[in-house]
């Protein structure tokens, strides 16, 4: 188990137990990773981050969904969530070790099996590719694309790289 899914869990296990979170400390509920960082002049993408109340409050829904869908039979024991740390890593090599990608920085994060995009590309052609590519990686349901297509021109008037 990672450090990172290790934590998330505890801080997941003590916002249900009402263990004291500092209220002034964000918590990270949801895996997040960088895939690539092929694109010096692209902004770093920070992680998802809530406030205590509000994950203590997001704790309580996913606990909610994951019991709902289990006895449904639509996910598996254990809830929506519990293969998003795999998932996200599986994707983020998937993309860190494929050529076509190199070039770009793109940040991954991964909720119930959805999969967010966001980072910097050089094409909506590498865009829609990169998207389609995720789509297709095992276990992942749905891609939310939020990459910014930044060309030399726009970077050259924005000032950047």
């Amino acid at each position: 188990m990672t450090r990172t899914r290790t934590r998330t869990l505890a801080l997941v296990a003590g916002l249900l137990c009402g263990t004291p979170v500092h209220a002034d400390e964000p918590v990270q509920l949801d895996p997040f990773a960088q895939a690539t960082s092929g694109y010096a002049a692209c902004p770093t993408v920070q992680p998802p981050l809530l406030a205590a109340e509000d994950a203590r409050r997001e704790a309580h829904v996913r606990v909610e969904r994951g019991l709902r869908c289990a006895m449904e039979g639509t996910c598996e024991p254990g809830g929506a969530y519990k293969r998003d740390p795999e998932i996200n890593q599986q994707v983020r090599d998937a993309i860190a070790h494929d050529p076509r990608f190199a070039n770009t920085s793109v940040w991954i994060t991964t909720t119930r099996k959805w999969v967010t995009l966001q980072g910097c590309v050089h094409s909506t052609a590498q865009r829609h590719l990169l998207a389609r590519f995720v789509k297709a990686q095992p276990k992942v349901e749905k891609v939310f694309d939020e990459l910014s297509v930044v060309t030399r021109k726009r970077q050259a008037r924005s000032g950047a790289g």
